[in-house]
């Protein structure tokens, strides 16, 4: 996958992960594999609290579902793209044309390099250094770069495509798990039950049915899903 496709995917997915952001999370990571999740009363009294504030019957304002998890992950995704937008803009964005205005306006050739530089100034292809915090917004900017559209633009040297590209990657990857898109792997303390006595790990997190393995003898273990009361 290139800069360019982890850009597009970051401005195309940024919807999804608004949505994601105003509902509750329902999974886990990493897997509970049928691990007993214990609730102490005064854990179970709040989830009562909860459930008949949320009755629609129940009196006063509803609570505003929100994962803070994604909203985490929002934050980290526009701070990394945003700050790279301006960095990259510093370093190939060419500087406002400039034009004295000391002549007034009855030269007629003055007037039209004065309204040159205004239309340079206000080209919508000019990144706004330090200005909103849009991850869409910046992701697109930094796409139309790393594919040399035209623009009051030098071309990136390798450092700054490479730049780029690392905080594309990271904002596509954090999109993809945050969604439930990729496949994620993490160490199981516990040796392999088999004679190899092999690291184990669990794999899951894409929303399909996590599963542990070995990875020296590649035994496989799922779990049974079960039917929830």
């Amino acid at each position: 996958m290139t800069t360019a496709d982890d850009l597009d995917t970051i401005t195309e997915r940024w919807t999804t992960l608004q949505e994601a952001a105003g509902t509750r999370p329902t999974t886990t990571w990493p897997p509970t594999m049928g691990i007993s999740r214990l609730m102490s009363d005064q854990e179970r009294q709040e989830l009562v609290t909860e459930r008949a504030d949320t009755n629609p019957d129940a009196p006063g304002p509803r609570p505003t579902p929100v994962d803070v998890d994604v909203l985490d992950v929002m934050t980290i995704i526009e701070t990394g793209l945003s700050t790279t937008a301006d960095w990259l803009a510093s370093r190939i964005q060419r500087p406002v044309m400039n034009a004295p205005t000391g002549r007034g306006w009855s030269d007629n050739l003055h007037r039209q390099v004065v309204l040159l530089a205004a239309k340079d100034a206000a080209d919508p292809r000019r990144w706004r250094i330090a200005g909103t915090v849009d991850a869409p917004a910046a992701a697109e900017w930094l796409s139309l770069r790393v594919r040399g559209e035209p623009g009051p633009f030098r071309a990136l040297t390798e450092e700054e495509h490479t730049a780029v590209a690392n905080v594309a990657a990271m904002g596509a990857e954090l999109i993809r798990r945050t969604l439930g898109e990729a496949r994620r792997t993490q160490p199981v303390p516990e040796p392999c039950p088999a004679p190899c006595g092999g690291q184990l790990v669990i794999e899951g997190g894409d929303g399909q049915p996590p599963l542990v393995r070995c990875e020296d003898c590649g035994r496989k273990w799922t779990e049974a899903p079960s039917e929830v009361a």
